[in-house]
């Protein structure tokens, strides 16, 4: 098998359009944990209005609602006319450089976080297993301050699940201000078409603050959330001069009819990202040998010594009713940027 991997630095806002903002008089998307809120004293900012920066311990995110739903309103009041719809998702790609020819000039190794798993330890109330869970998980940076979906499935499409499949992020998730992660999960009724009728696993806001993390990097971590109805389990690292990586898996020769788990790992943590694991299933290879992967974009650190900064994707495959064993390889990748 042969595997094709793209390290993608993104850049200090990350897209052209910003760099279009700024110069316009927009704000300044960098550094401090703060958010946007919105006056009217002032004819500074975009379109003349006014933005100054609140500390995030000053915000009361409640105000006697949920979490989520108080997120919901500030977002809309703070970024709403900038960014569109709350329910929006990225549009930023990942490899947006990749085809070059050259990077921008302001495209450099960032802080970003790398999201192992998402598990639900615990359920309360009136939920039992197993759970047929629908919704989504997702984080937004401050890159486009739009969703980039974790998990995502419709009701019809639920999973049976005691920790969800994760198919993404779509792109890296870069840390400049603190991230916010979004949770608004359901439990399928059995016996019922409607929606109504299912029951709450979680429906809850909660943000990552790296600022404090600065000098404590490139290990995994564990935040744990608990809402009325579950506790979740995020399992994620904060990584310095990191750079995005796009990995493509291609057969290219023999069988196509095969089982597999595929798996990347950086350098000093012990932990896998799973970019597929099939399980009984057959893996979806399309015509052209490329292998049809849950994830496929995991963060890399790109400074220090040769022998401590590299990607690492793993194999381990059986041919489905074969009778030949289980292959085991893997290949290592050194990220770089020019």
């Amino acid at each position: 098998m042969e595997v094709n991997t793209e390290a993608e630095p993104l850049r200090d806002g990350a897209t052209s359009q910003d760099h279009d903002r700024e110069e316009e008089g927009g704000h300044d998307i960098g550094g401090e944990a703060k958010r946007l809120r919105e006056g009217n004293d002032d004819k500074d900012g975009e379109s003349g209005r006014h933005q100054e920066y609140m500390d995030e311990d000053e915000v009361d995110w409640t105000m006697g609602i949920n979490i989520l739903d108080s997120y919901r309103q500030e977002w809309i009041s703070t970024y709403g006319k900038m960014w569109g719809s709350f329910e929006d998702e990225t549009e930023i790609p990942a490899m947006q450089h990749t085809v070059g020819p050259i990077l921008p000039i302001s495209a450099w190794p960032r802080h970003m976080l790398q999201i192992f798993s998402v598990n639900v330890t615990e359920i309360k109330g009136a939920l039992q297993w197993p759970l047929n869970v629908y919704g989504h998980v997702a984080v937004r940076d401050s890159l486009d301050r739009k969703r980039n979906y974790l998990f995502r499935r419709s009701r019809e499409d639920c999973q049976t699940l005691a920790s969800p499949e994760l198919t993404g992020p779509s792109r890296a998730v870069v840390l400049i201000d603190p991230v916010f992660f979004e949770v608004d999960l359901k439990v399928k009724s059995i016996g019922t078409p409607f929606e109504c009728e299912d029951k709450v696993l979680s429906y809850h806001c909660f943000c990552y603050d790296h600022i404090p993390h600065m000098s404590n990097t490139g290990f995994a971590r564990r935040e744990v959330e608990s809402t009325e109805h579950s506790t979740m389990e995020f399992f994620l690292a904060h990584l310095s001069h990191a750079v995005e990586a796009t990995i493509e898996i291609h057969v290219v020769e023999g069988s196509a009819d095969f089982k597999a788990r595929f798996t990347a790992r950086t350098t000093g943590i012990d932990e896998d990202v799973i970019l597929l694991d099939s399980l009984d299933r057959k893996v979806t290879v399309a015509s052209d040998g490329l292998v049809a992967l849950d994830r496929r974009v995991v963060s890399v650190k790109e400074e220090g010594d040769v022998d401590n900064r590299f990607l690492s994707v793993y194999v381990e495959a059986t041919e489905v009713g074969g009778s030949g064993g289980t292959f085991f390889n893997h290949v290592n990748f050194i990220p770089e940027w020019h």
